[in-house]
């Protein structure tokens, strides 16, 4: 579990700095391309879950690219933090925006976060293409899958 503290860590960090470095600058209206050029500056951040760290319980069915999206709730805290792989540098970045925005959350706070909202306000979804959409469709379900179930 030592190295999984290490990754949920790492990870928290990285999400962290996107939130406040690059999301605002990702929500600023502009050239589609310069975003996601942005966007793919993110995906390099963040720290690589190896692959026998990546359980198949985890992997995000229904996504054109292998997506792993692992949930770890620290109940002493009353926090939620997460985890993530993918074979595709854009789905990374995209799980990365949308992950840096509920990273460390309460319940009631998760519970109560539109996941949709947290994507759409930065008018990214518009330019993606219609497969890549699906995928994400698929993990904001395995997102509201967990809230689901709090």
């Amino acid at each position: 579990m030592s190295y999984m503290n290490d990754c949920i860590a790492e990870t928290a960090q990285a999400l962290h700095r996107i939130r406040h470095d690059y999301l605002p600058e990702l929500a600023t209206p502009g050239h589609w391309q310069d975003r996601y050029r942005t966007m793919m500056g993110l995906a390099k951040q963040l720290p690589i879950l190896p692959e026998e760290r990546r359980p198949s319980s985890a992997l995000i069915e229904g996504c054109e690219s292998r997506a792993w999206l692992l949930h770890y709730f620290n109940a002493v805290e009353d926090k939620h933090y997460f985890v993530f792989e993918s074979d595709a540098r854009i789905v990374k970045a995209l799980l990365a925006v949308l992950l840096c925005q509920i990273n460390g959350m309460s319940s009631q706070e998760f519970k109560a976060c539109q996941l949709e909202q947290c994507l759409h306000q930065l008018h990214l979804t518009q330019h993606l293409s219609q497969s890549r959409s699906k995928g994400l469709g698929y993990i904001i379900k395995r997102l509201q899958q967990l809230q689901s179930a709090l």
